[in-house]
This record gives C-alpha cells, structure tokens and sequence, in this order.
C-alpha cells in the first residue's frame, strides 16, 4: 500500500470513526504531510522503518521546533501507524520505539481577581457590538469553555429556565455548564439587540454569537476581540482567551472547588490533565504557611 493511500484511509477514520472536527483533522494531515515531505516520495508504507521515523524526528529538533510541537506530531505518528496495524495493513509499527520529548514546564498566564474583574467590565454595553463582546468575556471566565466551543455555541443550547448551557466539546463531547442570572439575561439583552450588528440580516440565526456580516463568530474574531479589550484596560497584550481557561479554573481551585468538579467543568477526559493546575494554588499554600509557622506567630 502507497503512503498516499494509506493517509487517505487514516483520514476517513479520524473523520468518520472518531468524528474529530475539521481543525484537529488538518493538524493530524499536517504533521503526516511534513513525514511525506521528508521522504520526498510516495514510498510503500512497509518501507517506513523505525530509523526513517527516527531520521524525520532529528530534522525536527534541527529546524529549531519547540518540544510540544515534536511531542505533537510523534502522538501523531503513533497513532497513525497504530491504526494502520490494527486494520492489518502494516504487521510490523515502527513508530513504538519513538520516544516523546522531555516535557518543557510552563507556567500558565493567570488573571488575578482585580484584573479580570476590571477586563470584564471594559466593553460599552450600550452598543450591540460591545455587550456582545462583554458576553464573550464572561462567559470565558464564568463557564471556562473552549474558543472552540464559545463560537460553535448555538441559541438552542441555552437552557434559560433551568440556567445552564451545553456545550460541545473536542470529539463531539457534550457537556453542560452552569450560568449565572446575569448571564441569562445578558443573552437575552444581547438576543434582542444583536439583528442591529449585522448589517446585512442575520446569515446564521442559531449562532449565538455573530460578526457584523451575520455569520458565526470565528476562533480568530474572538483572539482579535480579547486583545482589543486588553489594550482598553491597560493590560499585557500576551494574555490569550486560553488564559480565561486556566484562570477559571486556577480561582475555583483558590476557593475550594475539588479537581473533579473542575475535570467535569472543564470536560478534560483524564484527571491528571486538571492536576496541573494544583501548584497555582499559592494562595491556599500561603494561608496554610500562615497557620503553621513560627513566623505567623510573630508580633
């Protein structure tokens, strides 16, 4: 089997079998495409060895990729040569001895209280455009969902009676999240007013939050709106709406919210993912230091 082929089925797969959306689908071919370029050719897939996999890792880490990057495209690979061999196409995987990157630590970027509370607070909820993009903030904060999620948010997923959304997560994964009465009427307000943004008609009526031309909001549109709000209040512009994520998160942690709520909240499938954010929790390691030491004592 040519390697083109064997792409194309792995396509199907992901697609059909495991219903990832487009995005992830592009990143899994990009990352199959960048082998096939370094190959050069459209070699049998049984020609791929360990040590051709291994030869295409090393030009990854001379091209100066970033550790994650590398991790990324060798998770990749993995389960590219896994499903091969589980199909019978290949009898031999030669990607099982690829060993991933050791893992860089990063430090996740936290708006503290008074920031966040001031950033929300930012928009002119007079005009259609900007309390639309004050219910964009809050509901970054308030739920901790996914960009992803926020824009393929539609109208029907707000459950205005009993406040709570669903929201759809990565591989079709549903989950719901709870709302606040602002937050219900915030929609509500912003549901009257929003035919007023879009100049033309509203092109995507579920949609809940859409741009001026009445389509449905994209990841990017929502990056372009944080930054914009960002410079208003006079904070760094390096801060992403990823961050509302980890701040969410690193505040219920701070106010005594157990790590299976927050997994659940989060709709993280493994609860070592949400254990990452325990060693944010400074505040609650300050209190204890306040108790238990000499120090505290003093004076």
């Amino acid at each position: 089997m040519k390697a083109e082929e064997a792409i194309s089925k792995f396509t199907v797969f992901l697609q059909v079998e495991k219903g990832y959306s487009q995005h992830t689908l592009k990143s899994y071919l990009n990352d199959i495409n960048d082998l096939m370029l370094f190959l050069k050719d459209n070699k049998e897939i049984t020609e791929i060895s360990y040590f051709t996999l291994r030869g295409f890792i090393n030009s990854l880490y001379e091209k100066g990729l970033s550790k994650s990057t590398i991790e990324r495209k060798i998770a990749c690979l993995k389960s590219f040569f896994n499903f091969l061999v589980k199909r019978g196409f290949i009898q031999d995987n030669p990607s099982r001895l690829l060993r991933f990157p050791k893992k860089e630590q990063k430090l996740f970027k936290v708006f503290n209280i008074d920031d966040i509370l001031n950033l929300l607070e930012t928009p002119d909820r007079s005009t259609p455009d900007g309390l639309r993009d004050a219910l964009i903030l809050e509901m970054l904060y308030g739920t901790g969902m996914r960009v992803s999620e926020l824009v393929l948010t539609d109208i029907n997923d707000v459950d205005f009676n009993g406040l709570r959304i669903r929201v759809k997560g990565k591989g079709k994964k549903e989950r719901v999240l709870p709302l606040d009465y602002f937050h219900i009427e915030m929609i509500q307000d912003y549901l009257q007013k929003r035919i007023l943004m879009a100049k033309k008609g509203v092109k995507n009526p579920e949609a809940l939050f859409i741009n001026k031309l009445g389509t449905r909001l994209t990841d990017r549109s929502v990056r372009r709106i944080v930054e914009k709000y960002l410079k208003m209040a006079g904070l760094p512009c390096d801060y992403s709406p990823h961050d509302f994520r980890h701040t969410f998160a690193t505040h219920l942690l701070e106010n005594g919210a157990d790590l299976r709520t927050i997994q659940h909240l989060l709709g993280h499938s493994s609860l070592s993912t949400t254990q990452k954010y325990t060693h944010l929790n400074l505040s609650e390691i300050l209190k204890i230091y306040d108790v238990a030491h000499p120090y505290s004592k003093r004076g």
